[in-house]
């Protein structure tokens, strides 16, 4: 079974490659397409133990490193140049703009760090820095704790999952059902919930324009009779 498999991969091997992924995640923007997230559990579920889950952790931050310091540089190199390409409009202006408010918030430092648990957003934030003139050393020093936090608490819950998931294979499938059901379930309130705002807004701006119970609203009312 694969989860038999996982578990007997060794811990080193995990490590490499997550030190690849997550390198390639932060400066070639592959965390898009494969999040770092994921790649992180995944690469848990085949731990057992502390020990090589520290190993995976520090081969995840140096991996971190290499990623955030290439995504820093392409966007200082290329600026938004990165932002508008096919890419860039396949990413989505949402969310580069709020990859955007994190690198350039007030104070930001502990934004940045905590941006690496937003998924996508994470493997935007180091281009977004590195094109808006964010000091690397203020970058760097922010990305370093926020991406160990990350790859750790990952990993841990990866292992956690892996063990139990490898000792209670019998409730793999009711298990599975459940969380497919409660994912379906978020996704659809998701939905309705910005539907609603969407639906919501025109209302507001000729609310606005109008005035309350058809009213004339204030620019109607300024303008001058003839």
């Amino acid at each position: 079974m694969l989860l038999d498999t996982l578990g007997q991969l060794d811990p080193f091997l995990v490590g490499t490659a997550l030190l690849a992924l997550l390198a390639l995640d932060g400066s070639l923007l592959v965390g898009t397409v494969v999040p770092g997230d994921a790649a992180i559990f995944v690469a848990g579920s085949a731990l057992t133990g502390p020990a090589e889950i520290a190993v995976a952790a520090l081969a995840g931050v140096v991996g971190c490193f290499l990623g955030s310091t290439g995504g820093w540089l392409l966007g200082r190199r290329y600026g938004s140049r990165v932002r508008h390409s096919r890419a860039g409009r396949w990413i989505g202006e949402r969310r580069w703009n709020r990859a955007e408010r994190i690198a350039t918030s007030e104070g930001g430092g502990p934004a940045l760090a905590a941006s690496y648990f937003l998924p996508l957003v994470n493997g935007l934030t180091p281009v977004l820095a590195g094109s808006l003139g964010v000091p690397y050393g203020r970058f760097i020093r922010w990305a370093v704790p926020g991406s160990a936090l990350w790859v750790t608490t990952y990993l841990t819950l990866g292992s956690v999952a892996g063990t139990f998931a490898r000792e209670h294979q019998h409730l793999l499938v009711p298990i599975s059902a459940c969380a497919a059901v409660l994912a379906v379930g978020l996704f659809v309130i998701v939905r309705r919930s910005r539907a609603a705002r969407a639906a919501g807004s025109p209302a507001a701006e000729a609310t606005e324009i109008s005035g309350p119970a058809g009213s004339p609203g204030p620019e109607s009312a300024a303008r001058p009779s003839r």
